[in-house]
């Protein structure tokens, strides 16, 4: 069989994708996502980071019309190679110089250098107690309203796959019994950005009324939020046109759950399977368990 560059089989893997099963699709997003380890790993590493068959790995690239897993690992090895060729050649460029003197470089290097900036002034210490308060509450809630409802409604979710007593709040007439419900022993995480929402500052006074630990995401402990939570975590949320950008938001948010479910991994796996079975049961995903296939 003729070689062809790793374009090409990316593009077979496209155009084919639909066609394959869910295990098949597995090993197509890892070609994707991770080629520096499908160039290197045996066909039953790979297999055993996939939880599929090796078989399955092997029948995977015949349908690419390949020679073979070999044969796809070599396509692989090439593509990287060239990539680093490209890399070498373009020394001294950004991550957006292909953008250049556009509305998107402008807006990619703006989340780049607000990611940057809120990760360097997060403080260690102050994720813990956020991770920490998260863990051991009783009834965590968590609040978002505009814009930063998706950041609030993302984190709801995630949480509650790892973990139980997990509630979503707006302050309105569907929230208001949980705002009653609050106590001591529960935590409420809120996000907000300026121009800031009166409804999360209100959701926010109603907990600390009773005596809840609220954690706030928002742009600086002197904002309207920051000044009323026990724990701040501060993001740089300024956007380059009237829009806040959410991207270092939703990437505090992401290290909060992935705090959470470490530091309790065992039940928060079991849980994250538990909701992933019930979401097969009720067949919610395109993408199922066919082990083997």
């Amino acid at each position: 069989m003729t070689t062809a560059p790793m374009d090409d089989v990316a593009e077979t893997v496209r155009s084919k994708y639909d066609k394959l099963t869910n295990s098949q699709k597995r090993i197509a997003e890892t070609i994707i996502e991770d080629p520096e380890f499908v160039a290197f790993a045996t066909v039953d590493k790979l297999a055993s980071r996939l939880d599929v068959a090796a078989s399955t790995v092997v029948r995977f690239a015949y349908k690419l019309g390949l020679d073979g897993y070999q044969d796809l690992q070599e396509r692989v090895r090439r593509q990287i190679r060239q990539q680093y060729r490209t890399a070498s050649n373009t020394e001294g460029s950004t991550p957006t110089s292909h953008l250049a003197d556009t509305p998107f470089q402008a807006s990619l290097d703006r989340d780049l250098a607000h990611l940057q900036r809120t990760a360097r002034s997060l403080d260690r210490d102050v994720l813990d107690r956020a991770v920490t308060a998260m863990s051991e509450a009783e009834h965590v809630y968590i609040t978002g309203d505009l814009t930063s409802y998706c950041l609030a409604y993302f984190t709801a979710i995630a949480v509650g796959r790892a973990r139980e007593k997990v509630r979503l709040v707006r302050a309105d007439a569907e929230g208001a019994t949980a705002l009653l419900e609050m106590g001591p022993d529960d935590v409420l995480l809120a996000y907000t950005f300026p121009p800031y929402s009166r409804n999360v500052l209100r959701v926010v006074d109603s907990a600390v009324r009773r005596r809840t630990l609220t954690i706030g995401v928002t742009d600086a402990a002197i904002s309207p939020v920051g000044q009323r939570v026990s724990i701040v975590l501060s993001v740089m949320a300024s956007g380059i046109g009237p829009q806040n950008t959410l991207v270092p938001g939703l990437a505090v948010a992401n290290a909060l759950v992935n705090g959470l479910i470490q530091r309790n991994e065992d039940t928060s796996l079991e849980r994250y399977k538990a909701v992933g079975s019930l979401a097969g049961d009720w067949d919610l995903f395109l993408l199922g368990p066919d082990h083997g296939t």
